[in-house]
């Protein structure tokens, strides 16, 4: 993806009720904020459902060419997250999506700068997983107009799991 088209992008993410600054970052595996969000993910699914869901998303597959992670800034502490990553020419996934400050909109921004970064990638399809008992995460997809798909990869055979998909256009 071009620079000054990223940083258009991101310059023009902000939020309504609080400052915030959404930031790629090219290393997450390197960067503490992202390191500490991911720690509060893990922590907040294994409440939610059992398990972190770490086990399918290392920090790494987001600085290979055509992936994306994103951070959302406010006061210069990480507030938010979410990342993509290439599964094949023409279908990224998209994850580790987390944000701290709940109903005001920053996951919306973030999965929104992702969705605008895969049609830049070229990419024809995002999609995702999350488990049918995070409530909250199935409805935001459904509400942002992703739908359930048949589970794939390591998600096949999964009953906990619920994939979605939605087309980039």
């Amino acid at each position: 993806m071009n620079a000054p088209f990223i940083n258009y992008l991101l310059s023009n993410m902000t939020s309504i009720k609080m400052d915030i600054t959404i930031k790629a970052i090219s290393r997450p595996s390197d960067d503490n904020r992202v390191r500490d969000l991911i720690h509060r993910l893990n922590d907040s699914l294994i409440t939610i459902s059992g398990e972190s869901g770490s086990k399918g998303a290392n920090l790494d597959d987001f600085a290979q060419e055509n992936a994306l992670f994103l951070i959302a800034l406010h006061d210069d502490q990480a507030v938010a997250c979410g990342g993509l990553r290439p599964i094949s020419s023409e279908v990224c996934e998209v994850k580790r999506m987390f944000s701290l400050k709940k109903n005001i909109g920053l996951g919306g921004k973030i999965l929104s700068a992702l969705e605008m970064a895969a049609k830049q990638f070229d990419y024809k399809y995002i999609c995702l997983e999350t488990r049918k008992k995070n409530d909250n995460a199935v409805k935001f997809y459904l509400k942002k107009g992703y739908e359930v798909i048949e589970n794939y990869g390591i998600y096949i055979g999964r009953e906990e799991a619920v994939c979605f998909r939605k087309e980039l256009k």
